[in-house]
C-alpha cells in the first residue's frame, strides 16, 4: 500500500498527475485495502469460532481428557497443574505442592491454653496474624486402600504481634518489655518473626471411597473428602523486627525499625489440629514452647493461632 501510495506521490511530483487525479487514486487504493483487511478478519473470525466450538464440544462430549498439556485448572481456593495424561488412582495417592495459609495470632499465659481470644495477652485480636507458605509432599500410609496420610515438607512463618494502642515493643537494658509509646501519636506498631519450620502432619480420610484400577481397589483419593488431621512443628527463628509508625509533635510521619536482640527464643516446637473437607482446611495451631525467654517482661508467651489454607498450587 505504502509503495503505490509513494509512486502516486513521484508521479505528482513530476507533474505527471493531477492533484485531483491524485486524490482520487490514493482514495482507491485505501478501499481496496480496507476490503482485503475486513475479508481477513472475517475468515479469522471465522476460524476462531469453529475452534471454540470444537473446543467446548469436545470438553463436554469428553469431560475427563484435557487437550492442552500443562495447563491450570482453578477452583475456589487451589491450582492444579494438569497434563494430558490421565492419572492413574495410585499416583492420585501421592501429592506435592505449594501451600499459603493465614492465621489470626494471639498470645497466651502458659503452653496448655487454647483459648486464641484471650485478652491480657495485650495484643490486638484480628490484627495480630500470621501468614505461612509451605512447600510439603503427601504420601498414604499403608496399603493402597488406607485412610492414613502423611503430609511433611518446609515452610516459611511470618507472625506479627501488634499490641494495643499505646503500647509498643520495646528493648531497655538487655530486655524486651511492652511500654506506652510517648514520641507523639501512634499510628501502628508491630513486632515480627520470620521462622524456618519443619511441618510433619498426619491426615485422616473419615469417609473413604474405592475405586477399582487392573484388577487392584484403590483409595479414591480424586474424591472429596472430610480429613481430621495431627501435627507437629519445629522451627528456626531468622529474625525478629519492631516496627513502629507515628506523627511526632509537629504532626510530621515519622517510622523506626529496630531489629530484636533480646528477649525472643531462637527455636520454636508446637502442635496443631486442622479439619478439611476438599481444597477447604481449617486448622489451629499451638506454639508450645514460649515465642519470648526471661529477658522479655511480657505476660503472655505462647503463641497460638486460628486460620486456614488460602491458596494450594498442586503439582
Amino acid at each position: 500500500m505504502n509503495k503505490e501510495i509513494d509512486s502516486l506521490e513521484i508521479l505528482y511530483s513530476d507533474k505527471k498527475l493531477s492533484h485531483e487525479n491524485l486524490l482520487s487514486q490514493k482514495s482507491e487504493i485505501a478501499r481496496k485495502y480496507e476490503q482485503r483487511i475486513n475479508t481477513k478478519i472475517q475468515e479469522e473470525k471465522k476460524t476462531l469460532e469453529e475452534f471454540t466450538k470444537e473446543q467446548v464440544r469436545h470438553r463436554v462430549l469428553s469431560p475427563d481428557n484435557d487437550t492442552i498439556r500443562g495447563f491450570f485448572v482453578i477452583r475456589k481456593n487451589s491450582i492444579d497443574i494438569r497434563s494430558s495424561k490421565k492419572k492413574s488412582p495410585a499416583s492420585l495417592l501421592k501429592k506435592s505442592g505449594i501451600f499459603i495459609s493465614y492465621a489470626f495470632l494471639n498470645l497466651t499465659e502458659n503452653a496448655g491454653s487454647l483459648n486464641p481470644f484471650e485478652t491480657a495477652s495485650n495484643m490486638r485480636v484480628g490484627n495480630s496474624h500470621s501468614f505461612e507458605v509451605q512447600a510439603r509432599k503427601e504420601r498414604q500410609v499403608g496399603n493402597i486402600t488406607s485412610p492414613l496420610f502423611i503430609r511433611y515438607g518446609l515452610a516459611y512463618r511470618s507472625d506479627t504481634y501488634m499490641p494495643k494502642r499505646p503500647l509498643v515493643f520495646q528493648q531497655e537494658n538487655r530486655h524486651l518489655q511492652l511500654s506506652e509509646f510517648q514520641g507523639g501519636t501512634l499510628k501502628r506498631s508491630k513486632l515480627r518473626h520470620a521462622y524456618l519450620t519443619f511441618p510433619v502432619e498426619f491426615q485422616y480420610v473419615l469417609n473413604p471411597s474405592y475405586t477399582e484400577y487392573k484388577g487392584k481397589s484403590y483409595l479414591d483419593n480424586s474424591k472429596k473428602q472430610w480429613r481430621i488431621g495431627f501435627g507437629a512443628y519445629g522451627g528456626i527463628n531468622l529474625r525478629s523486627l519492631i516496627k513502629v509508625k507515628y506523627y511526632n509533635e509537629d504532626g510530621k510521619f515519622k517510622k523506626y525499625q529496630n531489629r530484636v536482640d533480646y528477649g525472643v527464643n531462637s527455636f520454636l516446637f508446637g502442635a496443631k489440629f486442622s479439619l478439611s473437607y476438599g481444597g477447604f482446611n481449617l486448622f489451629i495451631k499451638k506454639d508450645l514452647t514460649p515465642i519470648f525467654n526471661d529477658e522479655a517482661f511480657i505476660p503472655s508467651k505462647n503463641g497460638i493461632q486460628i486460620g486456614l489454607d488460602i491458596m494450594n498450587l498442586n503439582f
